[in-house]
């Protein structure tokens, strides 16, 4: 696994990879980093190339934010997977990751395959919750990552609490890659029923779920998480 450093046209995307036959990016939550995704890379082919970047605002990447929005997220994506020079990829979101990934398809991103695993998007944001419970969030994601700037924390909070970026019924059915929704049964954080409301809307998706997980699935069941992963892109990887 190495981290590389990628100077793009606003900044530079912090990234890990594993050097591998098949690109995979992996977008992480919000607070998070791409070492969230780490414990996969024990349970998915050795030849699947692994690409997981910390997203503007987060971890080691500079790209500097002005509104704090997915579509500034999008953007970057769109930038650092031409810089890269791949066509033939697949994309993995989770929880905000999810929420971009799906924007990236909305907005013209052809991935091979879209996995949304806990995917935001859809939901009510912390945001739009009490005062109260809005702060006690922003303190539980800089407990897991004390890198995180908690100025920026708070105006992701803020900017997410808006509703102008949510994801429609309309835009999900314009999703056209090939969909698969893994869902942790024990979410607290984004309840099941939002995963139906993506498999119903979501042309030909299929919804995989976890009985034992939470919200982050791929950190606390790896190993079904990367079975579920590994099956699914075998029939596009070669």
């Amino acid at each position: 696994m190495e981290r590389s450093y990628l100077p793009l046209t606003s900044g530079g995307i912090s990234y890990l990879e594993r050097k591998g036959q098949y690109p995979v990016i992996f977008l992480h939550g919000l607070g998070g980093t791409g070492n969230n995704w780490l414990k996969l890379a024990a349970h998915l082919p050795e030849n699947t190339r692994m690409i997981m970047p910390d997203l503007c605002g987060h971890g080691r990447t500079d790209i500097p934010l002005f509104e704090f929005s997915i579509k500034e997220q999008v953007g970057a994506l769109f930038e650092f997977i031409a810089a890269l020079g791949i066509e033939k990829y697949s994309l993995v979101g989770n929880s905000y990751g999810g929420w971009v990934s799906m924007k990236f398809c909305i907005s013209g991103g052809n991935p091979d395959r879209l996995i949304l695993v806990d995917s935001a998007g859809i939901n009510p944001t912390v945001g739009e919750d009490l005062p109260e419970n809005e702060e006690n969030f922003v303190q539980r994601v800089m407990a897991m990552n004390p890198r995180n700037n908690i100025d920026f924390i708070r105006k992701f909070v803020k900017e997410n609490a808006t509703g102008k970026e949510k994801v429609t019924m309309e835009e999900l059915k314009s999703i056209r890659a090939d969909t698969l929704i893994i869902w942790g049964r024990k979410d607290r954080l984004i309840p099941l029923k939002y995963a139906d409301e993506l498999n119903r809307n979501i042309p030909g998706s299929r919804l995989e779920i976890l009985e034992t997980a939470g919200h982050t699935p791929h950190a606390t069941n790896a190993d079904e998480v990367g079975s579920l992963i590994s099956s699914f892109l075998d029939q596009q990887r070669f």
